[in-house]
């Protein structure tokens, strides 16, 4: 807006009548809801002064002077803002990259403004001491960025081995792989459009959503960092990892598999009803695993409790003597062959120590003890007659293949056996 008593070109304020542009200042502001536009100087609008239908809540914009140069010199407000730009990019004493930067200035003026404005001037007298270099924060973010020594990890803990294996830097309490390790990737290709007058709304909004993607993917990454630390986790790894290195196998917990597995279900849960549900899911567990075990006792024809006992303590004996077969003996030679190839019946007086006589059940050793019955002998009879048992079951036509050395009474005696005992049915 033209003033009255201004010079012709010049912009004056809409309240007071004077120059926008003076030697002290070089931005105007610019009032956007009014139409036309208003002018307005700095001292009105700091004053908060009204005219005509425009009010100081209104919304504005500055606007610099075309021809106006900053700090006394020769530069625009654009271009030390470009320079320090190029100075936090490229570094200080990387003038030819901050002049390609800048675009408008060689690299002697970008050193000679950097040192006149920002290093021997008055800015850095009031911003810039010595004795603070290299402490500086980064603002940006919500927490502190910067490592406290209270809870960084104790160094001595663990060893420069596991340091290295881990990639951990003690120095800046950060590891070489980071969570969301190309997070930057969100941030390093978005262009400023400094040298644009206007920026599209929805490149603005796009940048903008980078940069909130950008910032929580660090927020995630500074929070599994802190439960790191106030777990302990990095150590409990490494004495992990020095268990694998040594063969020893870490003991599973049933119960920290499955709150693992089902993790995911507490994002849609309270904490009572995630603490129920993974009650339940235990229990579950227990009970298909007493089903099975009971089932595997009724197809042994196990059906009391107490024949259970006994049959587990068989078992643990039949599966210790089968490792001990399979090792061999104690000078390295072959294990015996449990069942010899010829069994006679006259010279059986004792069955105690026999080749098969611990996968016996009592009633089983009473049984053969009553018959002088090898073990062995009695097995191979049983397991043609169930053989058979399950051919017919199923339809099919038996073949049976009894072994040699019984008479009929002791097959007869067998058999009934095995019917009382719930082993086969009569058929």
């Amino acid at each position: 807006m033209m003033g009255g008593g201004g010079r012709k070109g010049e912009v004056c304020c809409a309240c007071c009548g004077a120059p926008c542009y003076h030697s002290n200042y070089k931005l105007r502001v610019v009032c956007v809801e009014c139409s036309p536009n208003l002018d307005i100087c700095l001292a009105c609008f700091a004053s908060g002064v009204t005219v005509g239908q425009h009010l100081h809540n209104h919304a504005y914009r500055f606007e610099e002077c075309p021809d106006g140069k900053m700090l006394g010199g020769d530069w625009n407000l654009d271009e030390l803002v470009q320079l320090l730009e190029g100075l936090e990019q490229f570094g200080y004493g990387n003038w030819t990259d901050v002049a390609c930067y800048v675009d408008t200035k060689n690299p002697v003026e970008c050193r000679t403004a950097a040192n006149q404005y920002f290093v021997n001037g008055p800015i850095a007298k009031r911003t810039y001491l010595e004795s603070e270099r290299g402490k500086a924060i980064d603002h940006t973010l919500q927490w502190r960025h910067s490592p406290d020594k209270r809870t960084m990890l104790p160094a001595n803990d663990i060893s420069l081995e596991e340091r290295i294996q881990l990639g951990w830097l003690p120095v800046r309490d950060e590891f070489e792989v980071e969570h969301a390790n190309d997070a930057e990737t969100l941030v390093a290709v978005l262009d400023p459009a400094r040298n644009e007058d206007l920026e599209e709304d929805l490149d603005a909004a796009l940048k903008a959503t980078h940069v909130e993607m950008y910032q929580s993917k660090l927020r995630e990454r500074q929070r599994r960092r802190q439960v790191a630390r106030e777990f302990g986790l990095v150590k409990e790894f490494c004495a992990e990892d020095e268990l694998n290195r040594q063969g020893i196998k870490k003991r599973k917990d049933n119960k920290a598999e499955l709150l693992e597995k089902l993790r995911l279900a507490a994002n849609f849960q309270t904490c009572d009803e995630h603490s129920k549900f993974i009650a339940n899911i235990s229990r579950e567990r227990d009970l298909r695993g007493r089903i099975r075990e009971l089932t595997r006792y009724r197809k042994n024809g196990i059906r009391r409790i107490r024949d259970a006992e006994d049959y587990e303590e068989q078992r643990s004996r039949r599966n210790r003597l089968k490792k001990l077969l399979s090792d061999g003996g104690d000078d390295g030679s072959p294990a015996p062959r449990e069942i010899p190839p010829e069994i006679d019946l006259d010279t059986v007086t004792t069955i105690f120590g026999l080749p098969g006589y611990d996968m016996l059940s009592v009633q089983e050793k009473r049984l053969c003890a009553s018959l002088r019955l090898h073990p062995n002998l009695y097995i191979s009879y049983k397991t043609c007659l169930i053989r058979d048992h399950l051919q017919k079951r199923r339809g099919q036509i038996p073949r049976p293949l009894h072994p040699a050395g019984l008479d009929k009474n002791h097959k007869k005696k067998i058999y009934n056996f095995l019917v009382h005992s719930g082993w086969i049915s009569a058929y």
